[in-house]
C-alpha cells in the first residue's frame, strides 16, 4: 500500500441459508430437523406437533466479516482463490448467543463457512420438542378413603415407558431419551412422598392379603372443609397430585457428545375424599378377605 493511501475496514453481513423446516413428534423414534449448521435450529422455538409442517425457519446464524488491511498487505495464502481477501469472520447464533471468530481468506462473492454444529445444543433442541404423557392417577380406595387406612397410590402403567426424539442438523444428529424414573406424590393434606416406580394397581378380584404395595399414604385427618368437586360442603376432598419425573439422557451421531440433560416433569391430579369413621363396629378398617366397606360413609 502506497503512502497516503487510507486503510478501510469493510463490514460484510451474511445470513447463513436456512435449512429444512422443523417438525417434532412424541414417543419413540420422533425426529426434529433443523437448519444445517445450527446449534438449536430454526428460530429457536419448540418443535411442532406430530405430522405438522410449515415454511422454512429463519436462518439461525448471522455472520459479520471485517476486512483485514494488514493481513491483506501480506498477500493471498498459497493457492488461495482469486479474487479474494483476508477477513475476520464472527458468526453469532441468534437463538443461543453463542459466537465464533475466525480469520479466513474469502473469495469476493463467497459467504463465510457455516460454523460447526454443537451436538449438545441439538440435544436440548430435541428435548424441548418432546411431548411426554401426563400420568393417569389411581387410588384404592377410589373416590373416598378413610382416616388411618393405607390408601394405595399408582399411575396407569401404560405411561411407564421411554420416549425419544432425534434432532438433525446437516450430518450431525442428537437423540434425547426420556425415561420415567419416579413419581412424586402430593396427597393434599400437606404430605409428600416419592415412589421409585408407577406403583402397584390394586386388584379387587384377588384377596387383599395376597397383595401389597410400596406406594401408599395414610391420612390422619378427614377432608371435611376442603373444596368439593361438586360444590357440596359435606363432600370436601383433598387434591391428590402425581408428578412423573423423567430422567433425560442424550447421544450424538456424526459428532462426539452425550450425557445427561435436565429432568422433565409431567403431572396430573384427582380429588379424593377422606372420611372419618365414627364407629369401628359399623365400618371396620380391615376385613380378612378384602378392602374395607365404604358404603356407610359415602
Amino acid at each position: 500500500m502506497g503512502a497516503g493511501t487510507t486503510a478501510l475496514a469493510v463490514l460484510l453481513l451474511w445470513t447463513v441459508p436456512a435449512g429444512a423446516g422443523t417438525t417434532g413428534s412424541d414417543g419413540p423414534g420422533g425426529t426434529v430437523s433443523v437448519g444445517a449448521g445450527s446449534g438449536t435450529g430454526g428460530d429457536g422455538s419448540p418443535g411442532q406437533g406430530p405430522g405438522s409442517g410449515g415454511p422454512p425457519p429463519a436462518a439461525p446464524w448471522t455472520c459479520v466479516s471485517t476486512y483485514l488491511t494488514l493481513n491483506n498487505e501480506g498477500g493471498a495464502p498459497p493457492g488461495g482463490p482469486q479474487p479474494g481477501a483476508w477477513y475476520s469472520v464472527t458468526c453469532i447464533d441468534r437463538s443461543t448467543g453463542a459466537q465464533t471468530t475466525q480469520t479466513l481468506w474469502l473469495t469476493s462473492a463467497a459467504p463465510p463457512p457455516t460454523p460447526p454444529v454443537d451436538p449438545h445444543q441439538l440435544a436440548l433442541r430435541a428435548e424441548r420438542s418432546m411431548v411426554l404423557p401426563a400420568p393417569t392417577v389411581r387410588t384404592d380406595p377410589a373416590g373416598t378413603t378413610l382416616v388411618n387406612l393405607a390408601t394405595w397410590l399408582w399411575v396407569a402403567p401404560s405411561v411407564w415407558r421411554s420416549q425419544s426424539v432425534t434432532a438433525t442438523a446437516g450430518t450431525v444428529s442428537a437423540t434425547a431419551v426420556a425415561r420415567p424414573a419416579a413419581v412424586a406424590w402430593a396427597t393434599g393434606d400437606g404430605s409428600e412422598a416419592v415412589c421409585a416406580g408407577p406403583g402397584t394397581p390394586y386388584d379387587p378380584g384377588r384377596p387383599a392379603v395376597a397383595q401389597s404395595t410400596t406406594c401408599s399414604h395414610v391420612y390422619l385427618r378427614s377432608s371435611a372443609g376442603q373444596p368439593a368437586p361438586d360444590g357440596r360442603p359435606d363432600q370436601g376432598a383433598f387434591r391428590v397430585t402425581a408428578s412423573i419425573v423423567w430422567a433425560v439422557s442424550w447421544t450424538a451421531q456424526g459428532a462426539p457428545g452425550g450425557g445427561r440433560l435436565p429432568d422433565l416433569v409431567t403431572s396430573a391430579s384427582t380429588p379424593l375424599r377422606v372420611a372419618q369413621v365414627e364407629s369401628v363396629n359399623a365400618v371396620p378398617l380391615s376385613w380378612p378377605g378384602g378392602r374395607p366397606a365404604l358404603e356407610a360413609v359415602r
